[in-house]
């Protein structure tokens, strides 16, 4: 359900737009199911007090990563969330590099009409959809909608029906960074913490978590959601 503090009929229609698209079929097999990757950078981990700096987002299609679909943003934040000095430690965004980017209410209907009809990925929900719920909680009053796929969910799929263990006999901690997850699996990582390429990355980890899937036989999307998905 959507949680509506207007008239839809007064939503922008970008919103309006992705919250009446049809969803993709769970029954498709994953090839035919088209997916936006974001990732985002933002002043600190807490949605309800930090604020967005950038988005970034890649598009899947086929099982190919678009870079002719790939969209990046900053964003402004409001006076009351400056970036601060431990944020600009993790991401390196200036006060300055941000001042003069569009405001989050100008962003966010970009962002919605790149996600509609799409399935979304991200890497650890809490943080890139916490920060698109909190936003558009805060500007329409609405919920984001799903499906929607964790890689670190996956990750963590992986890892727990694999059992992994240590020489001790023991389990091993689940190793879900996106950096280590790549390079687990052969992947190149590019300088982190940027949104654009951490949304690179994250798109390149699926294809891969997808490949063993397919070792197995063809998964459909229902099969990624019960083992990834984190919004319904």
């Amino acid at each position: 359900m959507f949680l509506f503090r207007r008239r839809p009929a007064s939503l922008p229609e970008s919103v309006a737009r992705y919250l009446e698209a049809p969803r993709p079929d769970p029954a498709l097999p994953w090839r035919d199911v088209p997916y936006s990757v974001m990732d985002v950078e933002t002043t600190g981990l807490n949605p309800r007090r930090d604020a967005l700096l950038a988005i970034g987002l890649i598009d899947i299609d086929e099982g190919r990563i678009r870079m002719d679909q790939r969209w990046y943003s900053l964003v402004r934040p409001p006076d009351d969330a400056p970036v601060n000095p431990e944020a600009i430690r993790v991401h390196g965004l200036l006060p300055q590099d941000v001042e003069h980017a569009p405001p989050l209410h100008e962003v966010v209907p970009t962002v919605l009409r790149r996600l509609t009809g799409r399935v979304l990925v991200v890497h650890v929900a809490d943080v890139d959809i916490g920060f698109l719920r909190q936003a558009m909680r805060r500007l329409y009053g609405v919920e984001p909608r799903g499906p929607a796929i964790d890689t670190a969910r996956l990750a963590w799929h992986f890892q727990r029906h694999q059992r992994l263990i240590d020489s001790s006999g023991s389990e091993q901690e689940p190793a879900l960074h996106l950096r280590a997850l790549a390079e687990s699996v052969g992947l190149p990582v590019y300088p982190e913490h940027n949104a654009f390429n951490d949304a690179l990355t994250t798109a390149q980890l699926f294809l891969a978590q997808v490949s063993m899937f397919e070792a197995h036989g063809m998964p459909r999307l229902r099969d990624l959601l019960r083992a990834g998905g984190c919004l319904r």
